[in-house]
């Protein structure tokens, strides 16, 4: 056998959730860390390779624990890791590709705390999930995690014989990561049998698995890890005792290969020496290792919606509290952590399908759910919240919320009577921000004043079926009808503006089935409710495909419902034989497209003109589907909703949007970086589908069409892909399936969905595909602009909070320092070559700025004597910037 020597990290494997309800999770692994302590302890006296070690899996679960721990127990940790007995991982939680980059950088307060006890972790593990975001790759090495470990899951992951590989990670940078593709966390326990006394039950396993990957000849190295879990409880369960006693018997015995206790960082050190020592050279790759398991986030596909449209306003909020004299961000802490553990990888609960009425699953559902909605509740609070106080620092008069009528005799704060209140609201003036870094011309409806009544803790302005589908509350919220925000507003710039009348496009025109405006004539098609055509009329060129439709919803079950899950991802499976953990090779779906298309009637509002439409399958499903052209501003909208019926059986329902001409391509904004999914996707990846931050692109040598997705996150590139064995691709159709909702597999997601669930999408014809253009399309058209009512305010012109000028692309964006006294502004280079930046705050009272790491660790000072900072951005890479008011 290749492999001499095997190194052993006892960890639990954390799940937020699946075995326990995840508030009691908390508590209970606090638990298994003072267990863990103990049994430390207690093995002491056995050789230096047989002494207990354990690893602290994630830092949000370690942090927890030190923050609830006695001074004495935090001692105890402490020792033992400066002893090389406990170790940490560096990761937060185990992520699905729904994560931000923005919300990335704040769940590292967790290590940024344990930084601060005296506790470091330069080692990465996520286990379960299949990948890891690309964008990762620099944020890890630029605070100092200098290895990565991923421990997968085949079941309805990657197969098993592909896993046991070490490769260089090429980060976007041209940085390398280590990296060790090892196996699942649990394996040594449910395959090797570690611990159950029977070594030669454990000889013969280890020598058949062994053997195979010498077959294979995929891992020539001398040393491997292998993970173990609690047999008993492998998810969220205790230390495994025994492995230490075990240990000491194999190597007693002489048994091949020899066994070592390791921490992970310990581990780690061992596969990187033995690659060193080894004549066979180590594979680099570039790429995004996309996730298989990313699909759950489509059976809670409300809930996504709610997530992906807080966690956009999270750098809103950090824009403002950075800038406002009183900023605050412990509400924004508060919902980025609850959007953080919906973006974490646990859905539900293991007995979600088997059981989902029981009080277990239901409990558990429900507290994944609530995350979004506590999330999105709280960041609509604070948005509101800084918003009102930056508004106040530049207006000059009242601002929306300073009225509130709270006297039996409607007497309000300012001295006037209900009855002069509220103002018409296009009498009022309007505090408006572009949060985005790139330019914006906002084109807003101006909605009703509220005067405090309800809702209380949300935008007037976002209260609008603009903003959101289904943020309108009462009929009576009807926007103006006559009025708009308009004003052309520079990256991150602020106005004060009055509302003007509305500017309709020009060339308005419409029929039974088509609609049009001076750039784009629409037609959509009754036999199935997709867009027949639509006529770039400015380029002459049309935009759609009649073998590949745009934006044609398709229903997709089972042939033989009778399988259920088990027929689309297999079952039955060996866990002591986990080479047996493959998906079925052949499954039959049926797949159709609306039964039933009725057509309504065009209309012409202050946003556009569109045109509605009814989709109806003979299961009872339906899609209200409205297609629009905007009077301002570029590109097509298409809003939808899907009014579910509850089905047990598994189901998808895709949205697809075609392109016409050969040669396809795809893009997919990955969040930080836009790949190419065929030359940018790690070996062995999902192919299948992917979960997108902002956009997909398709390119054809006809054109391109940008797609922004601001609620339905997984994409299929090539076509619906669901039935394709795991990773693989199959054809080059010039399409893109977006995964609007799906309920498949067969173990902890919801077992159905119903009601309403919104699911919008941002169509962006362009001759030739323009990243730059598309990036600005899906930021600007995915993060609403800050309105807030200014009463009386005069009118200001447009000025930036901060001006940041280069000579080639580069995106940014701003986050209130931990500190509270200063902001970090991330500068992200996306261009093949170092792009040189001017930052510019003339109007604001920072006085230093430092280069920092993503911990906001000091790396270099810059001049800021003048008011403007100067800074080079590596190719590929991210800058942190921290400015300071001391």
């Amino acid at each position: 056998m290749s492999i001499k020597e095997l190194l052993i990290i006892n960890h639990t494997h954390t799940d937020i959730g699946y075995t326990d309800h995840a508030d009691t999770l908390f508590r209970h692994q606090r638990m298994i860390i003072d267990d863990a302590l103990d049994l430390i302890e207690q093995e002491q006296h056995r050789d230096e390779a047989s002494k207990f070690r354990w690893t602290c899996e994630v830092t949000y679960i370690t942090a927890d624990w030190f923050r609830n721990a006695s001074s004495k127990q935090q001692d105890r940790f402490r020792d033992f890791h400066q002893r090389g007995l406990i170790g940490i991982g560096a990761m937060p939680v185990h992520w699905t590709p729904l994560i931000s980059p923005a919300n990335a950088i704040r769940s590292l307060k967790h290590l940024h705390f344990l930084k601060s006890e005296g506790i470091d972790a330069r080692v990465a593990i996520q286990c379960d999930v299949n990948g890891l975001g690309w964008y990762w790759t620099d944020l890890l090495l630029d605070m100092g995690v200098d290895s990565f470990l991923l421990s997968p899951n085949p079941h309805r992951g990657m197969h098993f014989n592909d896993m046991q590989r070490v490769f260089n990670w090429q980060s976007p940078s041209g940085r390398d990561l280590f990296t060790v593709h090892g196996w699942h966390y649990s394996v040594g326990v449910n395959t090797f049998f570690f611990g159950d006394n029977d070594l030669q039950r454990t000889q013969t396993t280890i020598d058949r698995v062994l053997g195979k990957l010498d077959e294979r000849a995929q891992y020539p190295y001398p040393t491997a890890i292998v993970p173990i879990t609690n047999i008993a409880a492998p998810d969220n369960g205790y230390a495994t005792r025994g492995t230490s006693e075990f240990v000491e018997r194999w190597n007693a015995e002489g048994r091949t290969p020899k066994l070592r206790m390791a921490t992970i960082e310990q581990a780690m050190d061992g596969v990187r020496a033995a690659v060193a020592a080894s004549p066979e050279p180590v594979a680099s790759h570039r790429g995004d290792w996309s996730d298989f398991w990313v699909d759950g986030v489509g059976s809670t596909a409300y809930e996504t919606m709610l997530a992906r449209s807080a966690e956009r306003l999270l750098p809103v909020v950090d824009l403002l509290s950075s800038f406002s004299a009183k900023g605050d961000v412990t509400l924004l802490d508060r919902a980025a952590d609850e959007i953080q553990l919906y973006d974490e990888h646990t859905w539900g609960a293991f007995c979600s399908i088997s059981r989902p009425d029981s009080p277990f699953s239901r409990i558990q559902l429900n507290w994944k759910t609530s995350r979004a909605h506590n999330g999105f509740a709280l960041a609509q609070e604070t948005v509101r919240k800084e918003a009102q106080k930056r508004a106040r620092e530049v207006v000059d008069g009242k601002v929306e919320g300073d009225f509130r009528l709270r006297r039996i005799d409607r007497v309000g704060d300012n001295g006037l009577s209900s009855v002069s209140l509220p103002m018409r609201p296009e009498e009022q003036s309007y505090y408006v921000l572009n949060p985005s870094s790139v330019p914006r011309s906002v084109y807003w409806p101006v909605v009703r004043d509220h005067a405090g009544s309800s809702p209380q803790t949300i935008l007037d302005a976002y209260v609008c079926e603009h903003y959101l589908t289904g943020m309108m509350v009462r009929d009576t919220d009807q926007p103006s009808s006559t009025h708009v925000i308009a004003v052309d507003l520079p990256p991150y710039g602020e106005a004060v503006v009055k509302p003007v009348a509305a500017r309709p496009a020009g060339g308005l025109a419409s029929g039974p089935t088509w609609i049009e405006n001076e750039r784009y004539r629409l037609e959509v098609n009754p036999i199935d409710g997709s867009i027949k055509s639509l006529r770039d009329k400015a380029a002459d060129r049309e935009c759609v495909s009649a073998a590949h439709p745009l934006g044609q919803a398709v229903y997709e079950t089972l042939e033989n419902a009778g399988l259920r899950r088990f027929g689309t991802f297999g079952g039955n499976f060996d866990w002591s034989h986990m080479e047996t953990l493959v998906w079925p090779k052949t499954t039959a779906y049926a797949r159709r497209t609306a039964d039933t298309v009725t057509i309504g009637a065009v209309t012409q509002n202050t946003m556009g003109i569109e045109i509605a439409l009814t989709l109806t399958w003979y299961h009872g499903d339906k899609m209200s589907i409205t297609y629009r052209l905007p009077h301002q501003g570029q590109g097509v909208e298409m809003d939808t909703v899907t009014h579910k019926t509850p089905i047990e059986t598994p189901e998808s329902l895709y949205v697809k949007f075609g392109a016409p001409g050969q040669s396809p391509g795809i893009r997919f904004d990955m969040g930080d970086r836009v790949i190419d999914p065929v030359t940018e996707q790690l070996p062995l990846s999902c192919e299948a589908w992917v979960g997108i931050q902002g956009f997909a692109a398709i390119t054809t040598d006809a054109g391109a069409m940008v797609v922004a997705a601001p609620d339905a996150p997984l994409v299929q590139p090539f076509g619906i892909q669901t039935g394709n064995v795991g990773s693989g691709r199959q054809g080059e159709e010039p399409s893109l399936a977006f995964w609007v909702l799906n309920n498949h597999w067969d173990t902890n997601f919801a077992i159905s969905q119903s009601g309403g669930i919104p699911a919008r999408f941002r169509l962006l014809p362009q001759a030739q595909l323009d990243v730059a253009a598309a990036r600005a399309f899906a930021e600007t058209t995915g993060t609403a602009p800050v309105v807030v009512r200014a009463y009386a305010s005069t009118e200001k012109a447009a000025t930036p909070l901060i001006t940041v000028a280069a000579n080639s692309e580069v995106t940014s964006r701003v986050r209130k320092a931990w500190d509270a006294d200063g902001m970090v502004l991330t500068l992200v280079n996306p261009e093949d070559k170092a792009v040189a930046v001017s930052i510019a705050m003339p109007q604001h009272s920072f006085r230093s700025a430092n280069t920092v790491n993503p911990l906001e660790e000091v790396v270099s000072p810059i001049d800021f004597s003048t008011g403007t900072a100067k800074v080079e951005v590596a190719a590929g890479g991210t800058a942190y910037i921290r400015f300071s008011r001391d």
